[in-house]
């Protein structure tokens, strides 16, 4: 990976320093591009020439994930059970961002 790297241009070392950057970050690409003033149609296009020499992962997003309702409460409370066993239990407000972290995170493990 390192020889990867140390053949990059100094464009593409500069993408690759902001993907991992919002990677870091948890921000969505749009978010994290405005925060930096950059338009978020180049940092996608950094991001794919990366993608297209190796350098970073090719990653097909979960758009969907079947789910089981283990138990319906009128509360606020939750319990989703995911078809690879694992559960994830939570009580009160979740935003969406960190409820879907947590589903793809859990829906990855084995």
């Amino acid at each position: 990976m390192r020889k990867m790297i140390s053949t990059l241009t100094d464009r593409q070392r500069y993408w690759l320093e902001h993907v991992q950057a919002c990677e870091a970050s948890g921000k969505s690409m749009a978010e994290y591009a405005a925060s930096q003033g950059i338009a978020v149609r180049a940092m996608y296009g950094g991001k794919k020439t990366l993608v297209k020499k190796g350098v970073l992962p090719v990653v097909q997003p979960t758009r969907f994930q079947r789910v089981q309702v283990m138990e319906a409460t009128a509360s606020s409370q939750w319990r989703i059970g995911l078809p690879n066993g694992v559960s994830v239990a939570f009580a009160g407000e979740v935003d969406s961002r960190a409820l879907t972290t947590v589903l793809n995170v859990s829906a990855s493990l084995e």
